[in-house]
């Protein structure tokens, strides 16, 4: 096998912002060892299977990689139409590649409810990509009743995301999305995907002085 590494995403957009993430010093904002890892090559998606085709045929289009990488992660959105608890749909992939040559070197991260949520932090950076100017993002939402104060994300994540980029004229969402991922902090992040994601690397790639 030649490389560590390949992600299985459900479509254009979430390979877009993975691989923003991952052209940073990853390995840094992980806290996990630095591996050999190419985020044009080594992040994948299929046009003609998205969320619900990833969850059926993730064992099929990640064949051609079964000799070729170590080890696989698998990222959807827990919304895709069925709308089964996230959990479930994880346990589902996994079960799936493991009896399809993966054992015990894949994992699945189901996004709940989806891409969205991973974006939303308290941060300048965010508000800057959104072209937010004046007084604070989060007290403005707070105020209208968007993201309570009380609740670690905004209570519709995609729908505020794409309300605030249209109105601010903050360009196509792909391209806010992705300068987000490359600068907003991973301290701040409390979304159960994205600490999947970091655990599991931690585990695959442990740093030095783990």
């Amino acid at each position: 096998m030649t490389r560590e590494l390949i992600i299985l995403v459900a479509d254009g957009t979430m390979a877009a912002v993975l691989r923003a993430f991952f052209e940073r010093q990853f390995h840094h904002a992980l806290a996990c060892a630095s591996f050999d890892f190419d985020p044009t090559s080594d992040i994948v998606y299929d046009p003609l299977n998205t969320d619900g085709g990833v969850h059926r045929r993730c064992h099929d289009i990640l064949r051609p990689y079964l000799n070729t990488h170590r080890r696989a992660i698998v990222v959807l959105d827990q919304q895709f139409g069925a709308e089964r608890p996230a959990g479930e749909v994880r346990d589902d992939i996994e079960q799936r590649l493991n009896v399809n040559g993966w054992e015990g070197r894949a994992t699945a991260v189901v996004i709940d409810p989806e891409l969205e949520v991973l974006l939303w932090q308290d941060n300048p950076h965010v508000e800057r990509a959104l072209r937010h100017t004046g007084p604070s993002l989060r007290q403005l939402l707070a105020e209208d009743g968007r993201w309570p104060l009380d609740a670690a994300k905004p209570l519709a994540p995609k729908e505020v995301i794409q309300a605030l980029i249209r109105a601010n004229r903050a360009g196509p969402p792909i391209v806010v999305y992705s300068q987000i991922a490359r600068a907003v902090s991973t301290a701040g992040c409390v979304d159960p995907a994205f600490h999947c994601v970091r655990d599991t690397l931690r585990a695959w790639f442990p740093a030095e002085d783990a």
